[in-house]
């Protein structure tokens, strides 16, 4: 591990990874609340709450992360919450209870297998892995769902919280490539998110104002 930028610019960036994620989950709860439906995909709350759990109760490596990471815990379960309620009657209750299980299982044993084979007791390369997987399924949630559970606030933050993380990680593991191709890929793709969500919420707010507009009968 080097350390190319100073311990205080460091300790910044992981206090902005701690603060710009807990905002985007409480926006994401905000936001199911408001819209009656998840925003975000099931394959990424049980990617985040086993990765969550593993680094905050199994394998936890360092106090003030450990604290960040129950917080996103707890916010994960709420919106792991609100996607079994809300997809009530989408599919029936035992292929969700069952698909949830498995997705946990699966997702609990690829970051604890990822932590032991790659020597990570950091678990960044999962957590990239996981942010990497958010940012290919929001993009396609939005596709589905359109805005339903979405903000451009979520957007924008989950974009700097994870830019952080890439400027603090490539501070500490400047030669590993695998971890710097993820770094400009979720980059790349969070920016196509943004410029996605703007759109559809530009094309929203337009078709309101024309439903506004009284209609003059000739």
């Amino acid at each position: 591990m080097e350390h190319l930028l100073p311990l205080k610019v460091e300790f910044l960036l992981m206090f902005g990874i701690a603060l710009f994620w807990t905002i985007v989950y409480i926006l994401v709860i905000y936001k199911g609340f408001k819209d009656q439906a998840c925003g975000m995909p099931l394959a990424c709350i049980c990617a985040n709450i086993t990765w969550e759990f593993l680094f905050t109760f199994i394998m936890p490596f360092h106090p003030l992360q450990q604290i960040a990471t129950l917080i996103w815990f707890l916010l994960d379960c709420i919106i792991l919450l609100q996607f079994l309620y809300y997809s009530k009657g989408t599919y029936p209750k035992r292929v969700i209870h069952a698909s949830v299980f498995a997705l946990l299982v699966i997702a609990f044993l690829l970051h604890y297998g990822m932590a032991v084979e790659f020597h990570d007791k950091m678990g960044i390369y999962s957590a990239f892995g996981i942010n990497l997987l958010m940012s290919i399924l929001f993009i396609r949630m939005l596709m589905i769902k359109d805005l339903k559970g979405q903000s451009l606030s979520i957007a924008y933050f989950k974009m700097i919280g994870t830019l952080f993380a890439s400027i603090l990680c490539f501070s500490l593991f400047p030669q590993s490539l695998l971890l710097f191709i993820m770094y400009i890929l979720i980059l790349v793709l969070d920016i196509a998110y943004i410029l996605l969500v703007y759109r559809l919420s530009i094309k929203t707010v337009h078709k309101h104002t024309i439903n506004k507009i009284p209609h003059i009968n000739a």
